[in-house]
């Protein structure tokens, strides 16, 4: 059975998966898929139902990550599948374990991350979507996005309203600016 670490803080839950991936990342220098704008941040870590929930941001991907926040939580086996209900839908994790973190989930927003021009767009884009994920289809009556999440994948539902909402805010800077 993979160990499972039990965290207990949002500092800790940071801490331990930047360094972790840092580390990662070390071991990884120089391979041609990484972006190198773009540094390892753990954003937007919350507790949610069992789990520390958050967005893990590095130069190869960009994941929600659900991570043991109480002893006994289950978490699948390496690279088993777990459907995850969350407000705005239901997403697909996968399982996975490294050293130091123990067992997690993850679901990956970006893989890989060339497009993304920024550390800060990265961040930003990253704060979207965590905050998106856990707001309620009804609530988004505002949205030009169908609030139907059954006509097509969550996830891509969610980019959709993260990008319409990354184009009205770059149209009213724009604005601002003429």
């Amino acid at each position: 059975m993979a160990l499972t670490v039990t965290f207990t803080s949002e500092q800790q839950v940071i801490r331990t998966l930047e360094t972790t991936f840092t580390q990662v990342q070390q071991r990884m220098d120089g391979l041609p898929f990484l972006n190198p704008r773009l540094q390892v941040r753990a954003l937007g870590f919350q507790p949610w139902q069992q789990y520390w929930l958050g967005v893990l941001v590095t130069p190869w991907f960009m994941n929600f990550m659900l991570l043991p926040r109480e002893d006994g939580v289950s978490v699948p086996r390496f690279g088993e599948a777990q459907l995850v209900n969350f407000p705005c839908g239901t997403f697909s994790f996968i399982a996975g374990h490294e050293g130091g973190i123990g067992s997690y989930m993850s679901c990956s927003l970006f893989s890989p991350v060339q497009e993304l021009e920024s550390q800060h767009l990265a961040e930003e884009i990253a704060m979207a979507s965590l905050k998106q994920l856990l707001t309620a289809e009804a609530s988004t009556a505002e949205s030009s996005i169908p609030a139907d999440c059954s006509a097509e994948p969550p996830r891509r539902t969610l980019f959709r309203r993260i990008l319409g909402q990354q184009a009205d805010k770059q149209h009213i800077q724009g604005k601002a600016v003429e």
